[in-house]
């Protein structure tokens, strides 16, 4: 990455190139999309930001040693999949190449710095890192929902100027001390023409996602070791948010392949490659990024490029000033060198540019920079290319692959996998014995030949026969071997089919549950038996409904191919002390071992009784009566 926007320098820092509104040649055309299908070194970013204001967009092609602008559009919209198509049209006209990838940076992705129980080296899975990331968020999400009122909607989306805000704001507070005729802030809005109805809807659709939090959030993580301790950098979004800009990407052809907070991006990064002692020394001076926001102001505290520490104040219709932006950093500033660079992120606020980098040096007795909102855009756009590119970020982001987790990691994979070796292993074996098996028969059939050929010779036949005897213990014994083996194949797919029909019995048995009893437990058979059985017990009022329930459920289990054995009812009190009659049976694969007169799990046991008539059960299924 080191000189990646050569190029981008060479055009004057993302603008549009001389000439890129003519359509290239078809050949090179062609080139540029096999070359971009199949990763040639240049690849074709879409680079997305999407915040309250819209959505800005940026077309790029980027190689080995440089990157390029193809095009860059803009909307207004309200609504993402809206605001999409419309910057999708204005790139199609700018250039004939098509993109795949999408590196999207959003303002309602918030970023934090958290501690967190785990070692960065040795993290957990992805599913476990986003219920602890979750409970740190989440008031950092509640937080920046509240900062977005109606009046900083409607400013944001362009249907308010701040004098016409201002206005609306005395009259709520005329209204409220005169107690007549109060209005909420959209409706006065209204009232005073300053703004139509469909304008008001659409910002208060906005105000319920921004304000809403969901039950589930998207969350992204990246630990490292600062100062011989864990520092975690998380980001957020509600996981209904991040769904629908995936989705929205997704039928339009783009791969969303990493979502990153708009903020903590327009900040300098640390440095790719090696570098030399005085830069060394000058990474290691504390560097303070404050980013005015339109609505807020993010302070972030970098050591050698790399977020150590981040805070956050809404600026609640203030104009940016020294006092309170520097009651934000003052113990950052406390130290004896830092560097402080003010990021503008507003057009609107460029004006301030000046005044408050000399007010904060005076204050602060550190030097301050500053960055306008077009610089600190192309800022933007080069480092969000740059992390969603690298292979290891230094900013919490979201990826497809790293919140999904290795499927090797999966406990139920590995057993998977295990239980397919087995498998695998058993075929291998019975491969095996049966080519030995086969080469035992042929050799048999050519000692046959041999005997009918020499049948003359008395001698040579005793010799053969002898021969022949001695094969077939040979074969035998192989047999011997061999039955082992195939019992163990049988319990393994009793075992498979039993795991697969699990879900079907459970809903049958909910199916066969009526008034007249209550399930009680049911367990797996795990003794040493083929552990294809499984035992119910439940609890009925009568022994009338004990018997219901077990004929409903041999007729519904018949159907799945199993069947009901070893019925035994007795009387037991209920969990409410009442008089009652306590079943269990087992539910088992029906074959010619099914109506035996021992237990699935050991033989041995006296036969019961038969059951009585009319209970819908095998004669030879054993029952035991209860005690009168």
């Amino acid at each position: 990455m080191k000189r990646l926007f050569s190029g981008l320098r060479k055009r004057g820092e993302f603008q549009e190139p001389a000439g890129s509104s003519a359509t290239p040649p078809f050949w090179r055309t062609a080139v540029d999309a096999l070359r971009d299908r199949f990763g040639t070194g240049t690849a074709t970013w879409l680079l997305l930001t999407w915040d309250v204001r819209g959505m800005d967009a940026v077309l790029m092609q980027a190689g080995k040693g440089e990157a390029s602008v193809l095009g860059n559009a803009a909307s207004r919209q309200g609504r993402f999949a809206a605001a999409l198509d419309e910057v999708m049209a204005q790139l199609a006209a700018a250039s004939p190449v098509r993109p795949r990838r999408v590196a999207l940076a959003a303002r309602h992705v918030l970023p934090a710095v958290i501690d967190l129980p785990v070692q960065p080296d040795k993290p957990r899975r992805p599913e476990q890192m986003r219920e602890l990331i979750q409970a740190d968020l989440e008031p950092v999400l509640a937080e920046f929902g509240s900062l977005w009122s109606m009046g900083a909607l409607l400013q944001a989306r362009g249907y308010l100027s701040p004098a016409d805000r201002e206005r609306i704001t005395m009259e709520e507070a005329v209204r409220r001390q005169s107690r007549s005729n109060q209005l909420r802030y959209g409706e006065i809005a209204i009232e005073l023409e300053l703004i139509a109805r469909d304008a008001l809807d659409e910002c208060l659709d906005q105000q319920v996602a921004l304000q809403n939090l969901e039950a589930s959030v998207m969350a992204g993580w990246r630990g490292r070791i600062e100062d011989k301790q864990p520092l975690w950098l998380v980001c957020g979004v509600g996981q209904a948010t991040y769904d629908e800009w995936r989705e929205a990407l997704s039928r339009r052809g783009l791969q969303l392949v990493a979502t990153l907070p708009l903020a903590w991006l327009v900040g300098d990064p640390e440095p790719a490659g090696p570098t030399p002692p005085e830069a060394r020394r000058e990474q290691a001076v504390p560097c303070i990024d404050l980013e005015i926001h339109a609505e807020e102001v993010v302070a972030v505290l970098r050591r050698h490029g790399r977020v150590v520490a981040t805070r956050s104040e809404g600026r609640i219709e203030r104009a940016p000033a020294a006092d309170w932006v520097n009651r934000i950093i003052a113990d950052w500033t406390a130290e004896s060198r830092a560097q402080i660079a003010i990021h503008f992120m507003d057009a609107a606020d460029d004006e301030f540019g000046e005044a408050l980098a000399d007010a904060l040096n005076l204050t602060t007795g550190h030097p301050c920079t500053v960055r306008l909102a077009a610089a600190s855009r192309q800022a933007l756009w080069r480092n969000l290319l740059r992390e969603a590119s690298m292979p290891v970020s230094q900013l919490p982001r979201m990826v497809a692959g790293e919140l999904r987790g290795s499927a090797w990691k999966d406990p139920d994979m590995r057993r998977l996998l295990a239980l397919g070796g087995v498998l695998l292993g058993l075929a291998a074996t019975e491969g095996v014995q049966q080519y030995r098996l086969h080469g035992l028969e042929a050799r048999m059939a050519e000692h046959q030949i041999k005997e009918r050929q020499h049948s003359s010779n008395a001698q040579r036949e005793a010799q053969v026969n002898q021969k022949l005897l001695e094969l077939g213990k040979g074969l035998d014994a192989t047999r011997r071997q061999l039955e082992p083996l195939l019992n163990d194949r049988s319990r393994l797919n009793r075992i498979v089919a039993m795991r697969v029909d699990l879900p079907d019995l459970l809903y049958l048995l909910a199916q066969a549950v009526g008034s007249d009893a209550v399930m009680e437990e049911i367990h797996n058979d795990n003794t040493n038996s083929d552990g294809s059985a499984i035992q119910v017990i439940a609890w009925s009022p009568s022994y009338t409904g004990a018997q219901d329930f077990v004929n409903r459920m041999a007729v519904l289990a018949r159907e799945k191919g199993y069947g009901v054995s070893q019925m035994e009812i007795k009387e037991r009190k209920g969990r409410n002390n009442r008089r009652g009659h306590e079943v269990k049976f087992w539910l088992l694969l029906e074959d010619g071992d099914l109506e035996g007169n021992e237990h699935p799990a050991a033989g041995g046991n006296a036969a019961t009784p038969p059951a009585p008539a009319g209970t819908g059960i095998s004669s030879q299924t054993p029952v035991r009566r209860p005690n009168p």
